[in-house]
């Protein structure tokens, strides 16, 4: 008998539906009937009442597993309502269901927030139950980020706490968490399986059909882990049976997705009618946004046999795409907006107690004004005595001042001027050194091999070309010092005109397409339509020519290079992007610098070559800015701004 391991796609599954199944363990038989007479309910309390809160929360958590966005909605209102009231408890549990729906909706990061919401408002009301459901849940989140080492210590800590809960039924969502993290952990598996045997047999003394459910689900799974597919199969096919008509909408849908996994490892043909019931359940409860794999597996089946029915499953998969764009901006939004209130409101709690302390304070100025004017009359020619003395040195002191302060100024200019002059002549120093040292060595090295009588004449046509190639190079590096300098002195005068920015790239592009096509480079340009931009041409091919020329040369093999402009607030925004080694953080900030003290200058006994030093100069020059990013492993960015023509 041999063991099965499932794709990993079903276990991120599993943890969605725990996060949910945390927020209420009623029946699965009354679902549908409980819903609708809480909902029957809701007049009878007032729109403004803590208790109308508190069935706002309870319907949001069993809609949760039934109809999503239904949930999402009670949900909100539950939140919108306990903060008008200021009802912690309420705002605490509204909190943890937003939670679970951004969790459905594959906003994780959102989940994790309101999350932390949750648990900080539980810790202040001292609630057990909600401090160890909001730990299980942030466990869970960082064990998919593949945070192993902070999920653990969360864990722990809500299973110790849910096991002092005096209500053990409230522990059966913790126990499971604490499987689905740890049941592939070697070290944690058996803990890991009585974990799950303790939620399910709890869950089946308290007649909680949900849990019950929910739990059966793995324990299914473990019978196909030890190779009892069928029997699994079995299993699961008669929770799901049971779980629509109860309303337990999403359970069905991961029960079908299981359905589906094994199938297709037994090889069986029932697999695609299992994932079409999966989306079936999938839609009627709003949970589209978790399935589009299984839809895209099926508009690929069907687009070779059925196109008709193809389409359909087309128009899903963008459905799923705008709805998940949407909701994302959408929740994150609503976030922003609770927060921003809840921070303006204690803004105006801490201004009302600031203006009570300056009343106060006011007061008690009165009383010491009326007891200073008691003694003025004693010590006022002592005082104008003093007053005339400490005037006369304060305008001694003004006077020293200002001297002092004109001569160190004075002081600084000079410093300034003389570290100008000094930091141009190392810059030019060093850069003359080392960018026509190595072109001037390799002509050098090339006309000793004429020497030789056995090179074939192809072989010297080769080194003919070499040498033409790196002297012309190097006739156009001289220029270009030879205008940088003259950009360092006084006479330089900036005379900008129009240019079409995807002309300038093409152009610059042109002499690297041989190398881009031996190295396999995927070059990927972008560039807004009629964009125009304000610069001196020479000077800004010579920063494109120098950007793109280090892409090409520093991109691995096969890997892409991204150059994006666009226009950004009146001015052009340029931004090449290679994937290779990255520059190392030690030397981020001193990549335009001739003397770097970092990686580069320890490799290469040198600062940044003479071509990145006139970048940045020139486009000064041209009154803009140029940056780099990198996250020294994969890639690295270099951006620049100008003004754009008009």
């Amino acid at each position: 008998m041999t063991k099965y391991s499932p794709p990993r796609h079903v276990w991120t599954i599993c943890s969605m539906l725990c996060v949910c199944m945390l927020c209420c363990a009623l029946r699965a038989g009354a679902q549908k009937t409980v819903i609708h007479s809480l909902q029957s309910s809701l007049p009878l309390y007032g729109h403004d009442s803590l208790q109308y809160a508190n069935i706002l929360n309870r319907i949001s958590a069993l809609y949760l597993v039934q109809h999503l966005d239904s949930s999402r909605h009670y949900a909100e209102t539950a939140r919108l309502l306990c903060e008008r009231l200021k009802y912690p408890k309420g705002l605490a549990d509204a909190y943890m269901n937003l939670g679970a729906c951004f969790t459905f909706m594959n906003n994780n990061n959102l989940a994790y927030r309101f999350y932390l919401e949750s648990l900080q408002r539980y810790r202040n009301l001292g609630d057990s139950a909600g401090i160890s459901q909001s730990l299980a849940n942030i466990g869970t989140y960082y064990h998919y980020q593949g945070q192993t080492q902070l999920s653990a210590p969360y864990l722990q800590e809500a299973i110790s706490i849910g096991s002092r809960l005096l209500r053990d039924s409230l522990w059966v969502p913790v126990l499971t968490h604490y499987y689905v993290v740890f049941a592939e952990d070697s070290l944690r598996q058996d803990s890991a399986r009585w974990a799950l045997h303790k939620a399910h047999d709890i869950a089946t003394r308290y007649h909680d059909g949900r849990m019950t459910t929910y739990t059966g689900l793995f324990l299914a799974h473990e019978r196909m882990l030890n190779g009892q597919v069928q029997q699994a199969m079995n299993e699961i096919n008669e929770l799901v049976k049971n779980a629509l008509p109860a309303g337990l909408t999403y359970l069905a849908v991961y029960g079908n997705a299981q359905l589906d996994i094994y199938a297709s490892y037994a090889k069986l043909k029932d697999s695609l009618l299992y994932r079409e019931r999966m989306l079936d359940a999938a839609v009627a409860g709003g949970y589209k946004r978790l399935v589009m794999a299984p839809v895209t597996s099926l508009y690929r089946y069907y687009k070779k046999i059925d196109q008709a029915r193809a389409f359909h499953f087309a128009d899903v998969m963008c459905e799923i795409g705008e709805q998940q764009s949407v909701m994302r901006t959408k929740g994150e939004l609503d976030y922003m907006e609770s927060f921003l209130q809840e921070r303006e409101l204690r803004a105006l709690h801490l201004n009302n107690a600031l203006q009570r302390q300056s009343r106060a304070a006011g007061q008690l100025e009165i009383t010491n004004r009326q007891l200073i004017i008691f003694f003025f009359s004693v010590i006022v020619l002592l005082v104008v005595g003093l007053l005339l003395a400490f005037l006369r040195v304060q305008r001694v002191a003004v006077q020293r001042k200002k001297l002092y302060k004109e001569t160190t100024q004075l002081l600084l200019q000079k410093n300034r001027e003389l570290q100008h002059h000094d930091d141009f002549k190392n810059k030019l120093i060093s850069i003359l050194a080392h960018d026509f040292r190595l072109p001037l060595s390799q002509i050098i090295s090339t006309t000793e091999l004429f020497r030789r009588k056995d090179i074939p004449p192809e072989h010297f046509r080769e080194m003919a070309f070499s040498i033409a190639t790196t002297a012309t190079e190097t006739l156009q590096l001289f220029e270009t010092v030879l205008r940088w300098v003259k950009s360092q002195l006084s006479g330089f005068e900036y005379q900008p005109n129009p240019h079409g920015v995807r002309h300038l790239l093409d152009e610059a592009l042109e002499p690297l397409a041989t190398e881009i096509m031996e190295k396999g480079i995927l070059l990927e340009v972008e560039v807004e339509e009629g964009l125009m931009i304000l610069a001196d041409r020479e000077m800004l091919q010579f920063v494109n020519r120098n950007l793109l020329h280090n892409a090409v040369k520093y991109t691995r093999r096969g890997h892409h290079i991204y150059v994006l402009a666009r226009l950004h607030e009146n001015r052009v925004r340029v931004t090449v992007t290679n994937e290779g080694a990255g520059i190392h953080a030690v030397d981020m900030p001193y990549i335009f610098n001739y003397r770097l003290p970092g990686k580069m200058a320890r490799e290469t006994g040198r600062g940044a070559g003479l071509a990145l030093i006139i970048c940045k100069d020139f486009i000064e020059k041209m009154n803009g800015t140029i940056t780099v990013k990198s996250d020294g492993e994969q890639y690295a960015t270099f951006e620049y701004e100008l003004d754009a023509a008009v």
